[in-house]
């Protein structure tokens, strides 16, 4: 028998099997995104039904011009909510593979392969949750409208399956293997020596800060004077709604972005806040050894926040202003109240569905990241720290993330919502531009749900981390 036989060509390295242990964490976001995505399809059929079945709403015109920009906006914020939230789970699964991929690197696989085996995971990751979501979303939804319907809420819509779930669907599975793609870039970057280290993220110090500021700043800019022209012309025309939801999706861009290099800057007068309690010193300190991993737990939390409040705000905005255009003209808004009460209820439960949805994919991506640091925590063990005390500085390390999250959340989603909602009824009959309405249950939801999520992803992880013995760290692979 020849010498080579059964032997490894060349340059033919397979990725480590544990890439495929962690397939889990992408096909369950990619899923969540689809279902996401299927829910607001599915939802926004709804309210065209409903409009069409009212008497007042059925027949007007300005309605009928409203309801197609509404689809849109829900179907375009479903899809950047998936392209972030799938970009943030790639980047995860590659830190977390930084090490792995070094070492194939340093026994002769190429980057160039290392990357197309990268993408194939994201594609069929994406392939199969976009199956998965868009079926069960749809379900879902289907099953919410016809209990919804035998309590009296909503009328008898029967059972929808819009054609535009298809390609939503499969904008998800190219959305989720595009993030791959691009995520894998930082493959070909990954210098072989890394295979020797013990940690999975770039050392601080090696963000590029002045370029990713600059960028960060023109795409927040540029994002915040969009919206405020699309606030003016929201006077004049309802298709400034989509101008206003393009730029805010610009502008918030620019914060994620900009995270890495934010959140150190917060981080460090949160250690220097509490410079005279170990655990907060020692946890905000920790995490400004790896921002990159920080900004990608808090920007899964951000999106959350930032999505719950923009449609809390934007639906108690453009309520009190129907309000007040149903006083100054009853006649002209008569049945038009009815039909609005229908559709907030409806999308009220649209909007918290994609609220859990987001936060379980945070929870997913969270619980990723703590279960990579495994032999980060496992040798403070070693060192002398306590389980408890382990586990209270991922507690407060979460959170650090948590506090930040819901104050710029909560500040972002307020001005968004209010340019949604003025864009979308400026141009209609008696509109006055007023103040955005935060409603008072908003604050109380985001905080306990933002509290829950992060507790959830954190408790599991760290017990998880903290069980083994302290001398299981030195061999943590």
């Amino acid at each position: 028998m020849p010498r080579h036989r059964g032997r490894r060509r060349r340059g033919d390295h397979r990725l480590p099997f544990r890439l495929l242990v962690e397939d889990p964490a992408t096909v369950s976001v990619a899923a969540l995104s689809a279902g996401l995505g299927a829910l607001v399809v599915t939802g926004a059929a709804a309210a065209r039904r409903i409009v069409e079945l009212g008497d007042r709403t059925g027949s007007s015109a300005t309605v009928a011009l409203i309801l197609p920009v509404v689809a849109w906006v829900f179907i375009g914020v479903a899809l950047y909510v998936s392209a972030v939230v799938a970009s943030n789970t790639c980047a995860t699964v590659i830190a977390g593979q930084t090490r792995s991929l070094a070492l194939q690197r340093l026994l002769g696989a190429t980057g160039a392969r290392l990357r197309r085996q990268v993408t194939r995971t994201g594609l069929v990751s994406g392939l199969v949750g976009a199956v998965v979501g868009t079926v069960l979303g749809t379900l879902v939804a289907d099953a919410a409208l016809s209990v919804a319907a035998a309590a009296g809420t909503l009328p008898p819509l029967g059972v929808l399956a819009p054609p535009a779930l298809l390609p939503v669907g499969l904008l998800v599975a190219a959305i989720t293997t595009l993030a791959f793609r691009i995520g894998s870039r930082a493959v070909l970057a990954i210098p072989p020596l890394r295979a020797l280290e013990s940690g999975v993220e770039p050392p601080p110090g090696t963000t590029r800060s002045v370029g990713r500021t600059v960028t960060a700043a023109a795409l927040f800019l540029s994002g915040a004077t969009g919206l405020g022209v699309a606030v003016v012309l929201g006077a004049s025309t309802v298709d400034a709604l989509l101008l206003a939801v393009g730029c805010g999706a610009l502008s918030f861009t620019g914060v994620v972005v900009a995270s890495p290099v934010l959140l150190p800057a917060v981080l460090r007068l949160v250690a220097a806040a509490t410079a005279r309690s170990v655990i907060p010193a020692m946890a905000a300190r920790n995490s400004l050894r790896a921002p990159r991993r920080t900004a990608r737990a808090t920007v899964g939390l951000l999106i959350a926040v930032t999505l719950m409040a923009t449609f809390a705000v934007g639906f108690a905005t453009y309520a009190s202003m129907l309000s007040q255009q149903a006083a100054g003209d009853p006649e002209y808004y008569r049945g038009i109240e009815e039909q609005f009460d229908q559709l907030a209820v409806m999308f009220t439960g649209l909007v918290g569905a994609a609220g859990v949805i987001a936060a379980a994919g945070v929870v997913a991506v969270t619980a990723l990241t703590i279960a990579q640091r495994g032999r980060e925590l496992g040798l403070l063990r070693v060192v002398g720290a306590t389980r408890q005390q382990v586990r209270a500085l991922v507690l407060v390390e979460t959170a650090i993330t948590i506090a930040v999250a819901v104050v710029l959340g909560v500040l972002l989603g307020t001005a968004y919502g209010w340019a949604g909602a003025y864009t979308l009824l400026g141009a209609t009959k008696g509109a006055t531009l007023i103040a955005p309405v935060v409603p008072g249950w908003l604050v109380v939801v985001v905080l306990v749900g933002a509290s829950a999520t992060g507790l959830a992803a954190a408790l599991g992880p760290a017990a998880r981390a903290v069980r083994a013995a302290p001398v299981a760290a030195l061999r943590y692979e």
